[in-house]
């Protein structure tokens, strides 16, 4: 017997998240939705760029030479950017190539400055949904709930507890002969043109990504999946391959500018 699922959305970080819970009583699904709910809305408040008084709010205020105390969740996020960062060969960028190299980290400090050499612009907007989704799904285990997708409007959904079909590749997968994926406790996130145009800025040439016209990325974590999906638009295919190979868990479904979809890892 098909198990019952109940929907719930709410407005995010300008995009609309849904939560879908299975095995669970009505009211009860609403109740637990609504706690994920509250953690998104809590972490808008820390890392959002537009916000002065958010951790990335006050780490952009900062001179050069300066730092601020920040909230775990702040240096999590800017942990998995500088991995995503690392493996994408500099193509993963939190400050849109205006300083990564002038970021510094002080985990035990619990503090985020600038070197006295620069400062950039810091900007979350490439991971911090995936992380969000990420945090909503640890509220939701505390509530037991087990089987439920969290979905970060078009581009990041987490799949936990059992099997989940999602689709995958859009267009170019129905023509090459596959549109959905079967997940179960991972992360499927994709970036693309066509819903935003060319809104992903490669930073090492400080204009539109064009190596690729749409990628996806799973990962177990939503915020690396998210990440993923952007530095895909923008690598070349033997360096996701080597990603991919080297990150076990990583699967990466790029299309190519022929329009041919690839998928690469396992």
């Amino acid at each position: 017997m098909k198990t019952q699922t109940y929907s719930y959305e709410h407005e995010a970080m300008t995009t609309a998240f849904e939560v879908i819970v299975a095995g669970q009583e009505r009211e009860y699904a609403r109740q637990a939705a609504g706690a994920a709910f509250r953690e998104l809305d809590r972490l808008e408040k820390v890392l959002s760029k537009y916000d002065e008084g958010s951790d990335v709010g006050q780490i952009n205020l900062l001179a050069p030479g300066g730092s601020v105390r920040v909230g775990l969740e702040t240096l999590e996020c800017l942990e998995i950017a500088t991995w995503a960062h690392h493996v994408s060969g500099g193509l993963f960028d939190p400050t849109l190539g205006t300083g990564f190299q002038w970021l510094e980290i002080d985990r035990a400090g619990f503090s985020v400055g600038w070197k006295k050499d620069g400062k950039g612009e810091l900007d979350l907007g490439g991971i911090g949904k995936g992380y969000a989704i990420d945090k909503a799904a640890e509220i939701l285990a505390d509530w037991d709930v087990e089987e439920v997708i969290i979905n970060g409007g078009t581009s990041t959904v987490l799949a936990l507890g059992r099997e989940w079909n999602l689709g995958v590749g859009g267009p170019w997968g129905e023509k090459a002969g596959f549109s959905e994926i079967k997940l179960k406790d991972q992360a499927l996130s994709g970036s693309g043109t066509e819903i935003k145009g060319s809104h992903i800025i490669n930073p090492k040439t400080g204009k539109p990504a064009k190596r690729h016209l749409a990628a996806w990325a799973v990962h177990p974590s939503a915020a690396h999946s998210d990440a993923l999906s952007t530095a895909f638009m923008m690598m070349e295919q033997d360096l996701i391959v080597q990603l991919c190979r080297e990150n076990p868990g990583v699967v990466a479904f790029v299309v190519k500018q022929d329009e041919s979809l690839i998928k690469i890892g396992v």
